[in-house]
């Protein structure tokens, strides 16, 4: 009996993922990216960080484009998802299969969320793309996240909208500013955390 497993545990108590160990992994990983993101301005950029900041919308117009940007992608998506073709495949994918089962809570997704955002873009968006283009940095970008699988019409459907977000992304870096896509990405992620979760909450 003493092995038993109480009720009010949960799947992330169980895998040892707590809310602490979970900041901990976001603060390390954004480091990271902001290391590479630095290595990489330094040394193939002409221009500095302040360059890749740049814009000619305000930072308050970046953040309302961003948030409309990622309610929207997330709106769009989650509508996909949830079509035979793709829902039927989605527990192939690593991510998808993992945060379904996750329980975390409002605030452990939402610095998840502007970890993830931030980060991530600061190095894709903002140190690589100025190098490879958008269509090319979109491909590693997706393909670094695992959601290229060619097994089935889902599959590829799922890869190609996951190319969709990540190219929007760069459009807005391009046309808008980094800020806008950094608070796209982090909306974005934010709302399809407590989407996939709740989701799976409710089928339990």
């Amino acid at each position: 009996m003493e092995n038993e497993t109480r009720p009010e545990q949960t799947n992330n108590e169980l895998s040892g993922l707590t809310t602490g160990r979970l900041l901990i992994m976001s603060v390390v990983s954004a480091n990271i990216y902001v290391f590479f993101s630095f290595l990489i301005i330094r040394y193939w950029h002409e221009g500095g960080l302040n360059e890749i900041f740049e814009s000619t919308f305000l930072d308050w117009e970046q953040v309302g484009i961003g948030l409309a940007a990622g309610c929207g992608a997330a709106g769009l998506i989650f509508i996909v998802i949830n079509l035979p073709p793709v829902s039927k495949v989605l527990s192939d994918f690593t991510i998808f299969e993992a945060l379904s089962k996750a329980n975390f809570s409002f605030f452990d997704n939402t610095q998840v969320s502007l970890f993830a955002g931030a980060g991530e873009e600061l190095l894709f968006r903002g140190a690589i793309q100025p190098l490879l283009g958008n269509t090319l940095t979109s491909f590693i970008f997706i393909a670094i996240h695992g959601y290229f699988k060619f097994k089935s019409p889902g599959h590829i459907l799922f890869g190609l909208m996951m190319f969709g977000l990540s190219f929007m992304l760069g459009f807005l870096f391009e046309y808008i500013g980094l800020i806008s896509a950094m608070i796209a990405h982090s909306v974005y992620d934010l709302i399809m955390l407590q989407v996939i979760q709740r989701k799976e909450a409710i089928s339990n």
